[in-house]
């Protein structure tokens, strides 16, 4: 089980691969406040009605409202939902912010990325290069070292 932060859906909508994500995860949760977050605070923007018509996608609410506004006065709404979330349902937690991504992995969340999904959308099969897709997602706003693009390049040997 996937719950999953704003940011990666978001970078996957912008670069025209949301259907990759899907193929790649097959059913992803998300908390209400991404849900806010991409649809009704994005609408318009790319992501927006995918997310909203999405049958891949699912809603929960995490129940400790305590301790996600707790994690929000130092992240995001979203992110604090996602964390909170995560915990509550043992899943694995996809998101891409490295100080949410730390906070989360302090409380004992497996964090993923946006990188470990191409990577398993090659080993799926899925498509045959890496490259051309993390390309188009760094040009549409997803924000990597070039130290680390690098790195995740010659370890999927591109």
């Amino acid at each position: 089980m996937i719950i999953a932060n704003s940011g990666p859906i978001i970078s996957f909508a912008r670069a025209d691969y949301l259907y990759l994500l899907k193929e790649t995860v097959k059913e992803l949760i998300i908390p209400n406040a991404v849900f806010e977050d991409i649809v009704v605070k994005g609408r318009g923007k790319p992501g927006a009605e995918e997310v909203k018509e999405a049958d891949w996608i699912k809603r929960k609410e995490a129940k400790d409202k305590n301790r996600v506004e707790k994690l929000a006065e130092r992240l995001g709404e979203g992110e604090s939902e996602a964390i909170v979330l995560a915990q509550e349902l043992d899943a694995i937690l996809l998101i891409d912010d490295s100080k949410a991504r730390k906070e989360a992995e302090r409380s004992g969340v497996e964090c993923i990325g946006t990188l470990r999904i191409l990577k398993e959308a090659k080993e799926m099969g899925l498509i045959e290069r890496v490259k051309p897709i993390l390309d188009r997602l760094r040009d549409s706003g997803l924000r990597i070292k070039n130290d680390l693009y690098f790195l995740f390049l010659e370890s999927v040997e591109e």
